[in-house]
């Protein structure tokens, strides 16, 4: 699989007319980011929809074509249904925020992409790359042919700039050496009272990846890449798993939160970690997991959950959006906490539609079962409390807790 930016029209036509006579077995989708908000049209979102879908595929033939207008298309062949859906789905989440995602009602957007059966739709698919020749090409005249985002020239080289075979194997063999309590940081989720008084409920250990570049002397960007990025934390989650091993009494001597990847917790690696771990603890550890992490792979998520809750940890939902809540049945799900992230851009008039449904998937929720994260203002904490939320945590509950 490889990425086209230069001249990506003609190459895009070039591929698909020598394809003509074996269409059957290519598949095509036309990703309609033109139409995505100015905010997540971005270089760097393009960016990583590119890197996305060539990891992702990166065993099959075809190619991922940037547009001038910001449109992609990927052309792929032998690609089955079900791995074409997860490559959506997966942009879908990384675009979750725009309402070319997801509509108003947490319905999937169909105006997001379009899929094409060559063998089938050959014809049609054909005379939209010949439009988009014509249309780069009319542009061209227009502006010089400059690209509406100069960062996209480095599009299909930008795996091998950022982590060459050499430097990840570096960054590895540093991550396995480092000593991660230096930099490992504990914040508190706190329950807070219509009255503002203030009571620590847990606290979730985590690490920042700023402190991780600095410790380990890297500028790699570690979130250029999402799958690369979840490689990356699942080495880091055995050596927290080293670390609290080392000390349990010290780490869980209140109730705490850790994030772990669903490979983390499927691994010997793990039950070697649970064993250290005295039962009566247990019940107090929390094991966080990102959204996009159980619906990349539903089925795995349910074995892990059925892991932790055997063994007696709690689970919460890491990552949900006003959006993503919509969509989400918890008790079906089976985890036990869910992590909303504030978004200073929601509307405080509550009367909204938005706030409105929010606020029913949030009762739906069940009464502490939410917490509102990244609440950096006493403008969060009041819109929580105005929809029902009583748990939180972020840089002005750190604040409070001082004073």
């Amino acid at each position: 699989m490889f990425a086209f930016v230069r001249d990506a029209e003609t190459k895009l036509l070039d591929t698909v007319t020598g394809i003509e006579t074996e269409a059957n077995g290519w598949r095509a989708v036309y990703f309609r980011f033109d139409q995505l908000l100015e905010q997540y049209r971005s270089d760097y979102q393009i960016q990583i929809s590119v890197n996305l879908l060539v990891d992702l595929l990166v065993n099959y033939q075809g190619g991922v074509f940037v547009c001038f207008d910001h449109t992609i298309i990927l052309v792929c062949r032998n690609v089955s249904k079900t791995q074409i859906d997860k490559a959506i789905f997966q942009l879908r989440y990384l675009f979750m925020d725009d309402p070319l995602s997801y509509d108003n009602t947490g319905e999937e957007n169909k105006n997001f992409c379009r899929i094409f059966d060559l063998g089938v739709e050959y014809p049609e698919f054909y005379q939209i790359c010949r439009q988009k020749l014509s249309q780069s090409n009319h542009a061209g005249k227009i502006d010089g042919n400059k690209r509406p985002a100069r960062i996209l020239d480095n599009i299909a080289n930008i795996s091998e700039q950022l982590f060459t075979p050499t430097r990840l194997a570096h960054v590895e063999a540093d991550l396995n050496k480092a000593d991660l309590s230096r930099i490992i940081e504990r914040q508190a989720i706190c329950a807070i009272t219509n009255d503002n008084k203030i009571r620590r409920v847990f606290d979730e250990y985590y690490i920042q990846i700023s402190s991780l570049r600095q410790m380990l002397h890297t500028k790699a960007d570690f979130l250029s890449n999402r799958w690369l990025f979840r490689y990356l934390t699942q080495i880091l989650d055995e050596r927290v798993m080293d670390l609290f091993s080392m000390s349990p009494m010290r780490y869980f001597d209140s109730s705490v939160s850790i994030n772990f990847n669903i490979e983390t917790i499927l691994s010997k690696k793990f039950k070697e970690f649970d064993a250290l771990i005295k039962p009566l603890a247990k019940h107090s550890i929390i094991i966080e997991i990102q959204i996009g992490d159980v619906f990349s792979d539903i089925s795995a998520f349910v074995a892990a959950r059925n892991i932790l809750n055997k063994l007696g940890y709690k689970i919460c939902l890491d990552g949900v959006t006003n959006l993503s809540i919509m969509q989400i049945d918890r008790e079906k799900l089976g985890f036990d906490l869910a992590k909303l992230q504030w978004n200073a851009d929601l509307e405080d008039d509550l009367g909204v539609d938005e706030n409105k449904a929010l606020m029913k998937a949030i009762g739906g929720f069940g009464e502490h079962r939410v917490i509102l994260t990244r609440c950096d203002s006493r403008q969060a904490v009041n819109y929580g409390q105005a929809m029902g939320i009583n748990l939180f945590q972020g840089r002005f509950i750190d604040k409070m807790l001082v004073q």
